[in-house]
């Protein structure tokens, strides 16, 4: 079989092309940062809150006609679970982009957010009452706690935000391992 001159040249070409396209991607692969590093874990230890926080029935929070917890942070916030755990708050949350009033998860989405969407979806509830500090509450497999400091933090799985007076976190879509 006779290999023709063209196609010769072409795998010339594809070398001289494939080559530093190798040595770049190896180069950059090198150079990027490696994934999960977040800095420091902002959010509360799980077993500190389940070994020391007083634990809230679920049924002192429960709305009339509505289905799931809700109640109010000792900042103001509205705050909830719902349908299939999930969990959001609203009212003026610190750090999020201007005339977002409302942080969630919803059970499907990929991470938590504040955006239209969540104000949409977000259950038009007055609290009954205020979940202390040092309390958490559980329900269909999401928790919710007030931290010593007011802090609100909620999780359900690898979901999670926390809300304090200076500042929010939300967990990303990939949850990094290194904190």
């Amino acid at each position: 079989m006779r290999i023709s001159p063209a196609f010769t040249g072409y795998r010339r070409v594809l070398a001289v092309v494939s080559v530093p396209l190798l040595v770049l991607s190896a180069v950059s692969l090198a150079r990027a940062d490696p994934p999960g590093d977040a800095g420091p874990n902002p959010y509360p230890s799980d077993d500190l809150i389940y070994a020391t926080y007083d634990r809230a029935e679920p049924g002192r929070f429960f709305v009339p006609g509505i289905y799931g917890v809700f109640f109010q942070s000792p900042t103001g916030l509205n705050c909830g679970i719902w349908v299939r755990g999930s969990f959001g708050c609203s009212g003026p949350i610190p750090g999020a982009p201007p005339g977002a009033s409302h942080i969630a998860w919803f059970n499907g989405d990929k991470t938590v957010h504040y955006d239209p969407t969540a104000a949409i979806q977000y259950p038009n509830v007055q609290p009954p009452q205020v979940l202390s500090p040092g309390s958490y509450v559980s329900w269909n497999e999401t928790t919710c706690a007030t931290t010593m400091d007011s802090s609100t933090y909620c999780k359900r799985g690898s979901f999670r935000f926390l809300i304090t007076d200076h500042g929010t976190w939300l967990s990303p879509w990939y949850e990094p391992q290194r904190w």
